[in-house]
């Protein structure tokens, strides 16, 4: 039974549709994936916004912090009080320090 000629141009006609299809569907993917990418990124760009604006609350919060320390406010008695409570605490807390072993994973024991 030999191929005909008409035999291969209809094989040849669905491999283009095949093809055509694979292309489309890799499209597709590629698409998707350029859009996740896209998303991610601004999902990014907005927090790193909102770490930048904590930032500068942040920051406007430690300036009425230095205010307390520098200015004659009501409460400064108490409030330095508890600051020496806490260096007091501090000083007296142990140093704890770690040992090791000089010679640990260097003997490897292939006898089982």
């Amino acid at each position: 039974m030999a191929i005909q000629p008409i035999d291969l141009s209809v094989v040849y006609s669905q491999m283009d549709n095949v093809a055509k299809f694979n292309a489309s569907q890799n499209h597709s993917v590629q698409f998707a994936n350029q859009h996740g990418r896209d998303k991610t990124a601004a999902e990014n760009l907005e927090k790193s916004k909102t770490v930048q604006d904590a930032a500068k609350k942040e920051v406007d919060s430690n300036k009425i912090k230095n205010n307390l320390d520098e200015g004659g406010s009501a409460g400064q008695g108490l409030y330095s009080g508890s600051k020496k409570k806490k260096d007091e605490s501090e000083a007296e807390a142990p140093v704890q320090k770690e040992y090791s072993d000089p010679l640990l994973g260097t003997i490897i024991d292939i006898t089982g």
